[in-house]
């Protein structure tokens, strides 16, 4: 007994003494393994979104080095976090895809509605796959480095190796979904829909949430039913994993909050066999407060479980839905609309006007959610293809940056149309592309915009990524 306690103390006092050892070694291969503390490339894509992704992959597609640098712990913005699994698309007339080029190849790989865990698992292996393309996640802005007119770097606090990350480039792309890095360069914006008196109107986030104990077979057979019967396709109906309808029944809903409301639920089937469902409205919120941002998840949560009661009662192949959750973030529609070269609004969406300076075409109706209870979106569900023009991707005042995500310049009624990720994707393709061509020959983005034989290059670029811009 005495020999068993004295070789079990001998083992313990070895590994006392080899644990500073091991920390040393892990430690010392650790800094050996680590990244640079300072990066130099062609291109510094900030934000990890879909349409960041997009943009890093176009200019490193043009041979650019490029880096990409997001703040939060993984890639995807509001697929990863906010749990937005199914596509808004533009559309032609007779159904055929608008938006092509790298938001196509996604497309391909998911459809139009899809697994969460397999989406950010792909969106993950789309970065990882461009040789030309660095990452940095968990990793906010502290502050951009300026020369003049121009953003020559950024410095980020990389969370993951406790230090400063500076990124020095000849061109930026803003993908975040604020424009967080252009209202720190100072570009002037307009937040939400402005009002003469009082303060701006912005439209309602959303908290997606999850159930378990749907029977998917029962939900489908009911909309095809109702579509046999003649119900309208855009208000009916079931494509694969997504599924959208019950009008009445969100008409219906009650909500115990006069802060909440209920819109037709969109829904989305994931491999599991749960259903994501994307339909319960927080008004009031604005997406750059942190504290009116924490209110509303407030708010959603604790709404959540009277709304599965309600569709249970409801909707057929409901009847056994349990509540399992609900996004990490609530699903921000809009805050800042940045002030650009030009302004995108309304009367270009419904006039179909297609830019001599377009990037890309889109179709997707004028979705605007109510900002208020009870307000009603005076604009009618009707696709009308129109183009988005690069100067409207171009902020005042900072030469060598661009803006690719839901804030750039636009009213915010026509935002209300181009916010959706097909075509954030094709803003940042665009983007990308004008950067890499902008980094190889030292020009900026609004020279590109103003002569007419660098777009005419920069468009033939597109084309050649595979992007439709139309005759």
């Amino acid at each position: 007994m005495t020999a068993r306690k004295t070789e079990n103390n001998g083992c313990t006092t070895w590994i006392r003494k080899a644990i500073p050892l091991l920390v040393g070694l892990l430690l010392a291969a650790r800094m050996e393994a680590a990244p640079a503390r300072t990066r130099s490339v062609d291109v510094l894509v900030i934000g990890g979104t879909p349409a960041g992704i997009a943009a890093a992959a176009a200019a490193a597609r043009l041979g650019r080095r490029v880096h990409l640098v997001e703040a939060l712990p993984k890639l995807g913005g509001v697929i990863t976090w906010a749990w937005l699994t199914t596509f808004d698309m533009n559309l032609t007339p007779d159904g055929a895809h608008l938006t092509r080029g790298i938001f196509l190849e996604y497309y391909k790989q998911l459809g139009l509605s899809f697994d969460l865990e397999e989406a950010a698992e792909k969106i993950t292996w789309a970065v990882w796959r461009e040789p030309l393309v660095g990452s940095t996640t968990n990793a906010p802005l502290l502050r951009l480095l300026r020369e003049g007119d121009r953003i020559v770097g950024a410095e980020f606090e990389d969370r993951d190796w406790q230090r400063t990350l500076e990124v020095r480039a000849k061109q930026v792309v803003d993908a975040t979904d604020d424009a967080d890095a252009a209202a720190a360069a100072g570009v002037p914006y307009v937040l939400g829909k402005p009002r003469p008196n009082g303060e701006p109107w912005m439209q309602p986030a959303t908290l997606i949430f999850r159930v378990r104990g749907v029977d998917w077979g029962r939900l489908v057979a009911d909309l095809l039913r109702r579509k046999a019967a003649g119900a309208d396709p855009a208000r009916w109906g079931v494509n694969g994993k997504a599924a959208w309808g019950y009008h009445e029944v969100a008409r219906r809903y009650r909500p115990t909050q006069s802060e909440v409301g209920l819109l037709a639920p969109n829904l989305a089937l994931q491999n599991d066999g749960s259903v994501l469902i994307n339909a319960l409205q927080v008004y009031f919120v604005n997406g750059l407060d942190p504290k009116s941002v924490a209110l509303g998840m407030e708010r959603a949560q604790r709404e959540l479980p009277h709304v599965v009661r309600h569709l249970r009662e409801g909707v057929p192949g409901f009847e056994a839905a349990e509540l399992a959750g609900w996004a990490p973030q609530l699903y921000i529609r809009e805050t800042r609309h940045i002030v650009g070269l030009y302004p995108l609004t309304a009367e270009d969406i419904l006039a179909g006007r297609r830019f001599q300076d377009r990037i890309a075409l889109a179709s997707y109706p004028i979705d605007i959610h109510p900002y208020v209870p009870g307000w009603t979106n005076p604009y009618p569900p009707v696709r009308i293809v129109y183009g988005i023009p690069l100067r409207s991707l171009i902020p005042r005042g900072i030469s060598n940056l661009l803006v690719a995500s839901r804030s750039f310049s636009a009213t915010s009624e026509a935002a209300g149309s181009a916010r959706v990720v097909p075509t954030t994707m094709a803003m940042g393709q665009a983007a990308g592309v004008v950067a890499g061509f902008c980094a190889r020959l030292g020009c900026s983005p609004a020279e590109v915009a103003r002569r007419p034989e660098l777009l005419k290059e920069v468009q033939r670029l597109l084309k050649a990524q595979g992007v439709y811009l139309g005759e």
